[in-house]
């Protein structure tokens, strides 16, 4: 046993003893039989329900309005009487959503999401949700104390990096803000790699893909990982090739949320994503709300199971998808679902090379009652406009001129942004695209 695994193993057996006792609760229930994890799943949906009703305005409200009867939430018709909830909805009503007495034990999520309609939820702080992610990187041969490079939106202050380091010593974590990505970034974060050599590199699949290129245009090499995951979008089958052609690596599909964190995510077979049942219940229904067959696209819902701060019971993500019918060879009993469909990452490029990728998404998430919807739109010839559906908040509009003046300020005056206040926003596909970008990306063969 080596340092980094003797340190993860005395960590998770007492600083970190919540998240041991969770993953090995995790990997139990991944072997149970389909009917035993259905069971289970169907006996903490209805707990997390039956609470939600007793413990938030919300949701009381709801369950009175529509006649719930609480006590037959096991029985799925039951179930599916509880009305879908959708983002428009959490926003209006945060404070109605958030349960009393545990407010310490809350831990704020701000998002801008992929469709770009900015809200605030929170997470259970006493979920030790990490043992999520360390389950699904066992598939891919990855161990939880090995060390990973990340390509996300961080923005770690001096005292967070510090603690972060310590935390994880000796294991070593990397991480590149996606949010703005340039030459330079990019050479500093290969130097990193070459130099601790991570089991796993994992990111927003616009920022890999956009490293990923970066390396094979500057003839650049770095030691092979064991695994490539990405999230924010789905992995499309021709990104997974450059992907594992540039990395030499299997590349790997997540599906998460601001919202709910780990939610699906692929095994070594690559056959569809394995919902992590135990933890989420992802339903697939049609615009009454009711569960559609196998295999029929509809609007994916959600519930977190183990949020007890501020639940999210049979939430709209926003996305499309299906659920997949059969077992996988791989012999877990999690069921599958294909990739969602309609979820989008799009990155914007100045004529300098810079590329900025998803703190956009997040650019009114400290006001989110300042703006209803918003899109951004790079026309050819490289100038952004912020599109903007204006909320009912005070001084929206001057929230909104502040951050897309803290937009300008990121460009650095090299294109113009300009601001176009609007009654709506055109669909492409299944939900508004929070960014669309005119401008050419590289061609790759």
């Amino acid at each position: 046993m080596g340092l980094a695994e003797w340190s993860f193993t005395i960590k998770s057996r007492t600083v970190r003893k919540s998240s041991g006792v969770f993953l090995a609760e995790l990997m139990r229930n991944q072997q149970l039989s389909p009917d035993g994890l259905a069971q289970l799943q169907s006996r903490r949906a209805a707990s997390i329900a039956r609470f939600a009703a007793d413990s938030t305005a919300f949701y009381r409200r709801r369950f009175d309005e529509h006649g719930i009867d609480a006590a037959r939430l096991e029985d799925p018709a039951e179930w599916e009487r509880i009305p879908i909830t959708d983002r428009a909805q959490v926003k209006e009503h945060e404070a109605d959503l958030r349960v009393a007495g545990n407010e310490r034990f809350a831990r704020d999520a701000l998002t801008g999401g992929s469709t770009g309609e900015p809200l605030r939820t929170a997470h259970d702080a006493r979920v030790p949700t990490l043992a999520l992610a360390w389950r699904m990187y066992s598939w891919w041969g990855v161990e939880p104390w090995e060390n990973l490079a990340r390509l996300g939106r961080w923005g770690f202050g001096r005292f967070d990096t510090v603690r972060n380091r310590l935390q994880w010593w000796p294991s070593k974590q990397l991480y590149l803000d996606a949010s703005l990505i340039d030459a330079d970034s990019m050479r500093r974060f290969h130097r990193a790699i070459v130099r601790t050599r991570p089991a796993l590199i994992e990111g927003y699949v616009g920022a890999v893909l956009e490293f990923a290129n970066f390396l094979d245009s500057e003839g650049l090499t770095i030691p092979t990982p064991t695994a490539i995951a990405t999230s924010a979008a789905p992995l499309p089958p021709s990104t997974r090739q450059r992907l594992e052609s540039v990395f030499g690596a299997p590349a790997y599909d997540e599906y998460r949320g601001s919202e709910t964190l780990w939610m699906a995510g692929e095994c070594r077979m690559q056959t569809g994503l394995h919902i992590f049942a135990d933890a989420k219940k992802i339903e697939v229904v049609g615009s009454d709300g009711r569960s559609l067959p196998v295999g029929e696209i509809g609007d994916i819902v959600v519930t977190d199971l183990t949020n007890r701060v501020f639940p999210i019971i049979r939430y709209r993500l926003g996305d499309r998808g299906s659920l997949m019918d059969g077992t996988c060879d791989c012999g877990m009993s999690l069921p599958r679902m294909a990739q969602p469909e309609g979820r989008t990452t799009d990155m914007v490029r100045l004529p300098s090379g810079k590329a900025l990728n998803h703190r956009m998404m997040a650019m009114f998430a400290y006001h989110p009652e300042a703006v209803r919807l918003f899109q951004v739109h790079q026309r050819a010839d490289y100038s952004i406009a912020v599109r903007v559906l204006l909320g009912d908040g005070p001084d929206a509009k001057r929230h909104v001129e502040d951050a897309v003046e803290a937009l300008r300020r990121r460009v650095a005056g090299e294109v113009p942004v300009t601001i176009e206040y609007v009654d709506s926003l055109p669909y492409t596909g299944a939900k508004t695209k929070y960014v669309i970008s005119d401008v050419p990306a590289r061609v790759v063969e």
